[in-house]
C-alpha cells in the first residue's frame, strides 16, 4: 500500500460472548481496549485468533461498511498493522491503531465517534476510517474480476492502480503475502460455537448490519426497510431461530417467564436490555417498559432509538434502565403480542 502503511478469510461478523468475540457463520474474535481512545497498549493481552474485547463494537459496526469487508477482515488488518496498539508509530511515520500516514489521514480520516475531533490516535476514529478507506479502494476496483475482498486487500496494499493494471492481484510478493496473511488471520479467528453463543452471534451480526437504517414506527425491516426498537430485536433473534414477542414490554415478560433475566453486572453481548422513560419521574414497573436494544459490552448497546434517528450504537441509558435478559434456544415459537 502506498501511503497507508499496513504491515502487512472470509468470515462474517463478530460479537463478544462472555470473554470472547465470536464471529457469525465461520469466524470468531475477542475484543478491544479503550473505546474512550485512551492510550492503552494491548499487544501483550492478545492471543492468536483474538482481539482485545473493547474494540468489539467498532469491528462489528464498521466491518459491514461494504460487501468487500467483514468485521473479521477489518480486525485482522488492524491486528497486523499495530497488534491493536492505539499508540503505535512506525519508523516511516504511520500512526495509531490503523497506521495511517499523515497525508492519508488528512484526506481519508473520519470522525467516527462524532465528537468533533478527527483523531488518528483514537480507535473510535481510526478503525472506522480504515473501514471506509478499504471500501473506497474496493469501489475503485469495480469491474475487476475476482473476489472482492482479496482484490480490495491487494488494492489497499499495492494501490488500486496496480490491481487495475494487472486486472487482478498484482504479481508483487509483498502484496500476495499481505492478502494471504490477512485472509489466513481472519480465518484463524473463527471457532465453532454452540447454544447461547450462536444466538448472540447471529443476532448481533444481523442487527449491526442494519446500522444506519431509519427508525420506522412499527417497522421490522420486511417491507419498509426500517425498524422500531422491538422490531429490530425481534428480527435479529429471528435470524437465530428464536421468535420473540413484538413489543419491548412483552419481550421482557417473555424472558422473565423463562427465568432468563440477568443482573446488570452479568450482562454479556447479545443480551436484551430494557428501558422506561417513566423511571426518570418516579417508580416504573415492567409494564412501563417502552424501549429495548441489544447489549454490546463495555456500556454500549445497539438500538433503533426514535423517530427521526437511525439504527446506531450508543452508550446505555442507565438513567432509564429497567433490566436485561438473555435469549436461549427455543424449539417452539412464542405467541405474537
Amino acid at each position: 500500500m502506498k501511503e497507508l502503511e499496513f504491515m502487512k478469510g472470509s468470515v462474517i461478523g463478530l460479537v463478544v460472548v462472555g470473554s470472547g468475540l465470536l464471529a457469525v457463520t465461520a469466524t470468531s474474535l475477542t475484543g478491544n481496549p479503550a473505546v474512550s481512545g485512551k492510550a492503552t497498549s494491548v499487544a501483550n493481552r492478545t492471543t492468536p485468533g483474538s482481539v482485545p474485547d473493547t474494540y468489539a463494537p467498532l469491528f462489528s459496526a464498521w466491518g459491514n461498511e461494504c460487501d468487500a469487508l467483514t468485521p473479521s477482515i477489518l480486525a485482522a488488518q488492524i491486528k497486523q498493522e499495530s497488534q491493536f496498539n492505539p499508540r503505535a508509530k512506525s519508523p516511516a511515520g504511520a500512526r495509531g491503531i490503523a497506521q495511517f500516514m499523515p497525508k492519508t489521514w488528512e484526506s481519508s480520516g473520519f470522525d467516527g465517534n462524532g465528537d468533533g475531533d478527527k483523531n488518528v490516535w483514537d480507535p473510535e476514529d481510526a478503525i472506522p476510517s480504515a473501514a471506509k478507506y478499504m471500501c473506497s479502494v474496493s469501489r475503485e476496483l469495480k469491474g475487476i474480476p475476482g473476489d472482492k475482498t482479496r482484490l480490495a486487500l491487494a488494492g489497499y496494499n499495492a494501490g488500486p492502480g496496480a490491481v487495475q493494471k494487472y486486472r487482478g492481484i498484482p504479481p508483487y510478493r509483498e502484496t500476495e503475502e499481505y492478502v494471504a496473511t490477512i485472509m489466513a488471520s481472519a480465518a484463524k479467528m473463527g471457532q465453532a460455537v454452540s447454544g447461547q453463543g450462536n444466538i448472540a452471534v447471529e443476532a448481533v451480526n444481523y442487527a449491526s448490519a442494519q446500522i444506519g437504517k431509519d427508525y420506522v414506527w412499527g417497522g421490522n425491516g420486511d417491507t419498509d426497510g426500517g425498524f422500531d426498537c422491538s422490531g429490530l430485536t425481534k428480527a435479529a433473534f429471528s435470524q437465530a431461530g428464536v421468535t420473540l414477542p413484538r413489543v419491548a414490554s412483552a419481550q421482557y415478560t417473555y424472558l422473565e417467564n423463562d427465568g432468563a433475566l440477568v443482573d446488570k453486572d452479568d450482562l454479556s453481548i447479545g443480551d436484551l436490555i430494557f428501558f422506561s422513560q417513566k423511571k426518570r419521574t418516579g417508580k416504573a414497573t415492567p409494564a412501563d417498559i417502552d424501549h429495548v436494544g441489544i447489549y454490546l459490552g463495555k456500556g454500549y448497546f445497539l438500538n433503533a432509538p426514535r423517530t427521526g434517528a437511525k439504527v446506531r450504537i450508543e452508550k446505555v441509558w442507565w438513567d432509564t434502565y429497567m433490566g436485561s435478559g438473555r435469549v436461549y434456544p427455543k424449539t417452539t415459537n412464542t405467541k405474537e403480542v
